[in-house]
């Protein structure tokens, strides 16, 4: 009788040890590390044409990983910045697709609360998962949308 149940366990441990040893789903982040990669490399962007402003870097949740200010930013960069990440998060797209989508008529896009649609908000991807995203505000969109992009250029380096 000692025998069945002692086989029993043996066998669970075999199944056990088997399936343990196929592989796991690995998870893609984005680590405080990486967030200050981006945050360096925007902020050279934005120096360069001798502007101030904010950048903001979020998880896949749209949660604060990094945020820096540069002398000149102005009260509404500080609060766009991190909308732009989060929107650019939630959605998966660079902010700047809102804008066009909303320029060719689909304005019904402005009942939406996460979206911004302004340039300078783009979706992080670590082999092709938005593991977060990176939002940035100055008083030139077209300077955000240069240090937004330029700044994931930090992670294909690195």
């Amino acid at each position: 009788m000692k025998l069945i149940p002692t086989a029993l366990l043996c066998s669970g441990l075999i199944c056990a040890t088997a399936q343990a040893a196929q592989p796991v789903n690995q998870v893609f982040i984005l680590t405080h590390q990486q967030a200050q990669s981006l945050v360096a490399k925007a902020e050279q962007i934005i120096r360069s044409h001798q502007i101030g402003g904010v950048v903001a870097v979020v998880d896949p949740f749209g949660q604060l990983i990094s945020f820096d200010r540069l002398d000149g930013a102005t009260l509404a960069n500080s609060e766009l910045a991190p909308k732009k990440a989060h929107s650019a998060a939630a959605f998966g797209v660079p902010t700047a697709s809102f804008q066009q989508k909303i320029a060719a008529g689909n304005i019904g896009m402005l009942g939406n609360p996460a979206v911004v649609p302004l340039p300078g908000g783009e979706p992080v991807k670590l082999n092709g998962v938005v593991v977060g995203a990176i939002g940035v505000s100055t008083p030139d969109g077209n300077v955000d949308a240069e240090a937004a992009k330029g700044a994931l250029s930090a992670l294909n380096a690195g």
